[in-house]
């Protein structure tokens, strides 16, 4: 009995230790040491957002990405132009899982993208 109870604990504590929950960024410190002034790319799109609260990058069709950020309570907020057509504000959740990040659209109840933290 003692056996098959170490095997389930050994077994449980193994899955625990493999199993990766993407933890949500909420503070602006945090987005900041994590995100900020990395390579985020995404098939042939990439972005930087800026520790001077610029984003810039280019998209799949050589299309320039510019724009401002800034942090609001526990979301990402950011204006951007993507080939100089203006996309509409949008505050997003972001989470991080190892050199994943997601940002969700509409303060988390849109639709998700995530990038390769290069």
């Amino acid at each position: 009995m003692k056996s098959f109870q170490l095997t389930l604990a050994a077994l449980v504590l193994g899955l625990a230790a493999t199993s990766v929950v993407a933890e949500e960024i909420e503070d602006q410190q945090k987005f900041i040491d994590l995100v900020v002034g990395k390579k985020l790319v995404q098939g042939e799109t990439w972005v930087k957002i800026l520790k001077d609260g610029k984003v810039e990058g280019q998209g799949p069709k050589a299309g320039d990405i510019s724009g401002t950020w800034e942090w609001k309570g526990r979301y990402y907020c950011r204006n951007i132009n993507i080939e100089e057509v203006a996309m509409p504000r949008d505050c997003q959740v972001v989470t991080i899982d190892q050199d994943k990040v997601t940002f969700t659209h509409k303060e988390g109840i849109g639709v998700s993208v995530r990038w390769t933290i290069e």
